[in-house]
């Protein structure tokens, strides 16, 4: 059974989660306890109770580590920019995790929020070359270590990841981390240099 998240599964959990940051600073400071920690982490226990909800049933290493490292990374966000969707609403989470209808909005890899940001001079082109491609060589557990820093380069300039498409991409980690890694880096390049008006790719959740 594929437990890899929709974006349309996934723009839910991330409204979700916003709402949840900006009105119950109990539940903000549990989720960002777990920032950059694996989910066995005695740290990360509290937030259990609102990342567990939305797991499937038997979800794997990469999307277990997907969902309570998206909900630790919208926590740390400053207060008005922890994102969500505007094409969704905070809902309850469904009674159905999997087998949801893909939606067809645009959405923006992480690396081509960041090549966005280096070709408008709101980043240092060196270190974020640097710190993408450190990223993009991590297994599961590096991966989530690593990639606090990168969104903080980014709340840093007041940029926010396009937070839904983020979770898919590391849902798919452990089973298509090269065509993932290498799909960033493609952004990343074409943002940066301007080759074209998309720079973001829709996800591939096949």
């Amino acid at each position: 059974m594929n437990s890899i998240p929709s974006i349309d599964k996934a723009d839910r959990y991330v409204s979700h989660l916003s709402r949840l940051a900006q009105n119950d600073p109990g539940r903000r400071s549990a989720l960002r306890r777990g920032l950059g920690r694996p989910v066995d982490d005695p740290m990360v226990r509290k937030a259990h109770a609102v990342v567990v909800p939305w797991l499937p049933t038997r979800p794997g290493r990469a999307v277990e580590s997907a969902y309570y490292s998206v909900a630790a990374l919208i926590a740390a966000q400053p207060v008005g920019r922890r994102g969500g969707t505007p094409e969704t609403e905070a809902l309850d989470p469904p009674a159905t995790p999997e087998g949801e209808e893909k939606s067809k909005r645009p959405t923006t890899s992480i690396g081509g929020t960041l090549g966005l940001a280096v070709r408008d001079n709101k980043l240092n082109p060196v270190t974020v070359e640097a710190r993408l491609h450190l990223v993009c060589r991590q297994d599961v557990t590096g991966l989530h270590r690593q990639l606090p820093g990168l969104v903080r380069q980014l709340a840093a300039k007041e940029l926010t990841p396009d937070w839904g498409r983020l979770l898919v991409d590391l849902s798919w980690w452990e089973r298509g981390r090269d065509r993932v890694a290498k799909g960033w880096l493609q952004d990343f390049y074409r943002a940066m240099n301007n080759t074209t008006e998309d720079n973001g790719s829709e996800s591939e959740n096949q």
